[in-house]
């Protein structure tokens, strides 16, 4: 994979705090950020503790991959409209769910998420799309070492699902427990779990005969489905249907189409910003960012920002260990 460049100019914003500043005010030859109560703060020392401390160079590598990241994969149109069309359902949500009080309330959950306001929100969105793009092409570079790691770690298999609902899981009426006897029944038979889910299915999946396409170990069954759910999809073989499963609005019936790591492969081909193969390691932008070649003009700092990712790789090495 060809290796790109990243220019001194990228560090300029954290290494104008060595000191190498051109003009300001000074203290003994060294250059003054700020005063508090008429003691100066000194952009030596600043930079001091970006370079040596475990915070500090965590910022210092925060910094460095996010201009590399703004640098390679500027904001594009599509970014934008990706953006807002989060935005827009988002605020539809919850005028839907609070009418009069939607704003208030959606002011209330962005301000606990640390947001001023829906924009501020949009901005961090566009970031994160960004980041994705970013991931997304070391992914595509190295498709066949990141698949065959995705594959071992994450359990990949496609599933399909059938859901009968009840108001009372507990007190079914007539009328759903026939229902659920019918499929328990059509489950028996040579009728396949798509077409039953087609026909049967309370679920919004039943359009695509139950498909839900690829779950691994970071899918979240769980807060649609209920526990019960996210673990027995995980626990099924190739081709095996489970029983009734008790959610908290209905029973569900599972299958496991395939585990097959050559169909997975191929489904997972083109990779997109939604491809589990972005989320699943936390310790791919790690990854990402050393597939670039970038030149530093201070060696403390190339020092530090080469020990967060040592590290973080080493941490990642640690936990496959453990699991295995």
């Amino acid at each position: 994979m060809k290796r790109k460049q990243l220019s001194a100019l990228v560090l300029a914003g954290v290494l104008l705090l060595s000191g190498c500043s051109a003009s300001g005010t000074k203290e003994n030859g060294k250059y003054v950020l700020s005063s508090i109560d008429e003691k100066n703060i000194l952009a030596d020392d600043v930079y001091n503790d970006l370079a040596t401390t475990t915070s500090g160079k965590t910022s210092l590598f925060s910094y460095v991959l996010d201009q590399l990241i703004k640098e390679n994969f500027p904001v594009t149109d599509d970014m934008e409209e990706n953006a807002d069309d989060i935005v827009e359902s988002i605020e539809t949500n919850y005028q839907s769910q609070y009418g009069d009080e939607a704003e208030e309330q959606l002011l209330s959950q962005l301000a606990m998420g640390g947001y001023d306001d829906i924009e501020a929100y949009r901005e961090d969105l566009i970031s994160v799309l960004q980041q994705a793009e970013f991931i997304k092409k070391y992914v595509k570079d190295n498709f066949d070492e990141v698949f065959d790691d995705y594959y071992t770690q994450a359990t990949p298999r496609v599933l399909s699902l059938i859901k009968v609902s009840a108001e009372d899981v507990d007190n079914l009426t007539t009328e759903e427990q026939e229902k659920l006897d019918e499929v328990k029944k059509l489950l028996n038979t040579d009728k396949s779990f798509g077409d039953i889910a087609s026909s049967y299915s309370d679920d919004s999946s039943s359009s695509a005969n139950g498909n839900l396409g690829i779950v691994d170990t970071t899918t979240d069954l769980t807060s649609t489905y209920g526990d019960e759910v996210g673990e027995k999809a995980l626990s099924l073989k190739q081709g095996e249907v489970s029983s009734a499963i008790k959610g908290s609005d209905g029973y569900y019936f599972l299958q496991c189409e395939s585990t097959d790591k050559e169909t997975i492969k191929k489904e997972l081909e083109t990779v997109d910003v939604d491809s589990p193969l972005l989320s699943y390691d936390e310790y791919i932008v790690y990854f990402a960012f050393q597939s670039y070649d970038l030149k530093y003009n201070d060696e403390t700092a190339k020092e530090a920002i080469q020990e967060v990712v040592d590290e973080a790789l080493k941490a990642r090495e640690e936990e496959r260990k453990n699991n295995s």
